[in-house]
């Protein structure tokens, strides 16, 4: 994809705008080749707005170095052009011009394109990763198509916006079989959009899984087996399915679908399913207490590392609003308990699983 972004001439200031990094990664690509290889330890600035006040980044950028004919200033979240203060929250975006951290900075960022020469001896990156863009914009989100307003009246005034979008699916499978055939493999059409389907079209995700694929099975085609034993899979989706299932309070549905949990994974897969729904009702309780309700603030929200696949986003959603604080206070000890007895070599695993089940729906 780095080919597919305009980027001669080069323009003084641009805003990626999305969470979907692997597409925000092209765009560094392609941006790194604008620069001369020999000048790219001085040429490439990478610093953080939520640290560095902007009048400072700019005073930077006005006065080029010597040692690279063109620099890149990376700057990391956008969103604290929109504060008021270092600890100000995310609902303090809209506050007055003059009251704000980085100043009057839709017009001194105007005023820094404008008084850019050709070739522009300094390029802004501005990175909006707070917003989310799903693949169909009329399920943008009201809090996100807020910020994007913002974000066209201010920095889209002085340079283009970059969408850094969640594609379609269908797309999402044609890159997958690029990122394979980048990787000396090949996908068939029908285990990329399954790929697409399971990752929930997370290019991220699926850059990952493709590279896991290549490196099982090596060059050439990629066999259903190694599709359906490396990509995130069935049964992962079926403990997000147990979880929400338990968050409904309904204990019948859940010791079905936890009996079918069992009829396809088996007993030797148990304690993984008991991570599987810590890591669930962990992720659900941090979004309950930060009364998060949309994808977008639960990626903002939820830490690298616990955060949900593309596919069970809207579950984990789910059970945070399903479910009180204090329900899923008492899940995640009763699934330390569980763990427990599990590793114990009990007599029935499948008895184990049921009466954490039960308890888990009666609380």
């Amino acid at each position: 994809m780095s080919n597919t972004f305009s980027l001669e001439p080069l323009r003084p200031v641009y805003t990626l705008v999305g969470d979907e990094s692997y597409v925000r990664d092209q765009f560094r690509a392609a941006l790194w080749q604008q620069i001369p290889e020999a000048t790219r330890a001085f040429g490439w600035v990478e610093d953080d707005l939520g640290e560095t006040p902007l009048e400072a980044i700019l005073d930077g950028a006005r006065n080029p170095s010597l040692m690279a004919p063109v620099q890149v200033f990376w700057l990391r979240n956008a969103r604290e052009l929109f504060s008021r203060g270092s600890g100000s929250a995310e609902g303090e975006e809209a506050a007055p011009a003059g009251k704000k951290k980085h100043g009057n900075f839709p017009a001194n960022v105007q005023a820094f394109a404008a008084q850019a020469g050709e070739p522009v001896p300094a390029v802004l990156v501005f990175i909006a990763d707070h917003v989310h863009l799903p693949a169909d914009r009329a399920r943008l989100a009201l809090e996100d198509k807020a910020r994007m307003q913002r974000l066209e009246a201010t920095l889209g005034q002085a340079g283009p916006l970059i969408p850094c979008a969640q594609p379609s699916a269908s797309l999402a499978a044609a890159l997958a079989q690029q990122m394979a055939a980048a990787q000396g493999c090949t996908l068939t059409r029908d285990q990329a959009m399954r790929l697409a389907e399971l990752c929930d079209s997370s290019l991220e995700m699926m850059q990952r899984e493709v590279e896991k694929l290549a490196l099982y099975t090596g060059q050439g085609p990629i066999a259903d087996e190694a599709v359906r034993a490396l990509a995130a899979g069935d049964a992962t989706a079926s403990a997000y399915e147990l979880a929400h299932r338990i968050a409904e309070g309904k204990r019948a549905p859940a010791l079905v679908s936890l009996n079918r949990w069992l009829r396809e994974e088996g007993a030797t897969a148990a304690i993984g399913l008991v991570f599987q729904l810590s890591r669930a009702f962990s992720m659900a309780l941090i979004l309950r207490q930060e009364r998060v309700r949309d994808r977008s603030g639960l990626y903002r929200v939820l830490p690298e590392g616990l955060r949900p696949p593309g596919f069970a986003a809207d579950t984990v959603l789910a059970i945070a609003q399903r479910m009180s604080e204090g329900r899923l206070r008492h899940t995640l000890p009763e699934l330390h308990r569980t763990d427990v007895a599990l590793r114990s070599s009990p007599p029935s695993v499948a008895l184990v699983l049921e009466r954490a089940v039960t308890a888990m729906c009666s609380a």
